[in-house]
């Protein structure tokens, strides 16, 4: 049986074999057959290996789509599909930077998450660029938008710097801007407005509304605009000082609206006072009254206000303005200003009751070449005039060993101390006084204004 099969297989076979021949006896469509054969080949072949050649060369595309997508699972879709993990100094994933609006144009980004400022503001460290912040928005927040392209628009130190953005999905944008250590909120948890008497302001605070109020000068004269959103939040500190930041533009504001800013600064100081439950010293609650109530256009010279200069500062600010007052054209509506704005002030028994100055307010008194008409003449009087004339001779007579603390003591007392000691008698003074300088045309410049 077996032989049998194979017997037939074989028969079977050479039928076939013979049935081909019979066919394609011809050559020439033998040859036809095998050329198209080769051809289809031949196209296959190239077909793989150009596609092979474009696999390859977009494999950096290919790459970074599988990131930004996995980056798009993430569920927060916050600063985890910008950095990666929520980790401390984690290498995170690289980013192509594809906008370079202030000319910065970086291909590869590498960045390390340092802190949490608040939600959607990040500290990041970034290869060859250093420390910066993130502030990362969604697409759609056109407020974010417009606050970035007027801080790439302004040039000034008391602005806060934005360097680029970018991207970092289709649903966020990434703007880049210069590295600050906190805002205004978390300095005031940390440090306090004045000393625990309430009697002296923090210089730190000083320097940071001064700062504060700089930057809005420079928005206001410069870029003919207002920063229309000013808070605890849009007030960051660098190395110290303050700067602002989140401003907002907003085609209907005019510069009749730029008081808004000082309002909002004054609302600023005030809660931040009422949150340390503490008394706003005299001073500066006439001075925010002063910006809050008074137009931008006659705060002038407001960052060099007697409350942001040192003690030789301020002594040297009431010689100068007892100079323009006996000195300048508008000498007699000066003086009426000030005495209109003042009111008498019982300030004579102040300096009596303390004994510091007591010698200088009875100078006179003692000198017996005078006439009775001449010593009325020079006698002080209860008028603001009299007190910044008794002010001036407190000054000039500083070096003389006969200002004395206590009787029988001799020993010259420090800037410091005679300024604290003025300012006592009369706190609401040299606010008014600088109010009336202003008016009058005289601007007292301190370009190297110091802390107190």
């Amino acid at each position: 049986m077996r032989g049998d099969k194979e017997a037939v297989n074989i028969l079977v076979s050479l039928t076939l074999i013979s049935a081909f021949v019979f066919v394609y006896s011809d050559i020439d469509v033998l040859n036809e057959i095998l050329n198209e054969i080769l051809s289809w080949c031949a196209r296959v072949g190239v077909a793989v290996v150009l596609l092979m050649v474009v696999i390859q060369s977009r494999m950096d595309v290919f790459r970074e789509l599988s990131r930004e997508l996995g980056d798009r699972i993430d569920e927060n879709l916050g600063i985890s599909g910008l950095l990666g993990p929520r980790r401390h100094h984690a290498s995170c994933h690289c980013h192509t930077i594809r906008e370079g609006t202030s000319g910065f144009m970086v291909q590869k980004l590498k960045h390390d998450l340092i802190k949490k400022i608040y939600d959607g503001v990040y500290q990041v460290n970034v290869e060859n660029i250093g420390r910066v912040i993130y502030n990362v928005a969604p697409r759609v927040d056109s407020l974010s938008r417009e606050s970035y392209n007027l801080s790439v628009a302004c040039s000034n130190e008391f602005v806060l710097k934005n360097i680029f953005c970018f991207n970092p999905n289709c649903n966020q944008v990434c703007y880049v801007m210069e590295h600050y250590e906190q805002n205004f909120k978390q300095w005031l948890q940390e440090n306090s407005l004045s000393d625990q008497q309430g009697k002296n302001l923090n210089p730190e605070c000083l320097q940071i509304l001064r700062d504060v109020l700089r930057g809005i000068g420079y928005l206001h004269r410069v870029k003919k605009r207002c920063h229309g959103k000013l808070n605890e939040t849009n007030i960051v500190i660098v190395n110290g000082r303050a700067k602002i930041t989140g401003m907002v533009n907003d085609i209907s504001k005019t510069h009749l609206d730029d008081d808004s800013d000082y309002k909002h600064l004054a609302t600023i100081v005030r809660r931040s006072f009422e949150t340390e439950q503490h008394d706003i010293p005299t001073e500066l609650k006439l001075f925010l009254t002063y910006i809050s109530k008074t137009e931008p256009s006659r705060l002038l010279n407001i960052e060099n206000h007697p409350i942001f200069l040192s003690p030789l500062q301020r002594l040297s600010y009431r010689v100068i303005a007892h100079t323009f007052l006996y000195f300048g054209k508008s000498k007699r509506s000066f003086a009426l200003a000030l005495n209109e704005k003042l009111g008498e002030c019982d300030w004579k028994l102040n300096v009596r009751t303390t004994g510091t100055f007591v010698m200088v307010l009875d100078r006179y008194n003692h000198q017996g070449n005078l006439s009775e008409k001449q010593r009325k003449i020079v006698e002080y009087k209860q008028t603001a005039i009299s007190f910044m004339r008794f002010c001036r001779n407190v000054v000039a007579h500083l070096k003389d060993n006969n200002v004395k603390r206590d009787p029988g003591r001799c020993k010259k007392l420090t800037v410091k101390e005679v300024e604290e000691e003025l300012n006592g008698y009369w706190p609401e003074f040299m606010p008014i006084v600088h109010e009336v300088l202003v008016e009058h045309g005289h601007l007292m410049v301190v370009h190297d204004a110091v802390l107190k």
